[in-house]
């Protein structure tokens, strides 16, 4: 396992654990880094539903991420996490140094925006 590897590993422990800890009214209001545009701060759960197409573009070829509810949000990110990581098991090694290090700045990214 390579730093990349292990460092995503411990990415995806860490959104699950916060993601997991997040309550309706918490996921509903913006976080203190919540990306801002034009109509607002965006909500963590419109942060989070961005980093699930994300991370869909990354690793899944972009297929549309469903709403499964605020129940399934923390698997949805492992599992597409994941999956972009095993898709990147057949790939040339600089190609797939450069897919786990796209999913592991998405998924840091997506980290502090939920803070």
């Amino acid at each position: 396992m390579n730093n990349v590897t292990a460092d995503l590993d411990t990415e995806v422990r860490r959104l699950r654990i916060r993601i997991i800890g997040l309550n309706p009214r918490q996921l509903a209001e913006a976080g203190p880094n919540s990306r801002v545009t034009t109509a607002g701060a965006h909500s963590r759960r419109d942060t989070i539903a961005e980093a699930l197409a994300q991370f869909s573009s990354i690793g899944s070829d972009g297929r549309a991420v469903p709403d499964l509810g605020d129940q399934s949000l923390a698997d949805q990110v492992v599992v597409l996490i994941e999956e972009g990581a095993a898709s990147a098991e057949d790939l040339p090694e600089a190609q797939q140094q450069e897919r786990l290090a796209q999913l592991l700045d998405a998924a840091v990214r997506l980290r502090r925006r939920l803070a």
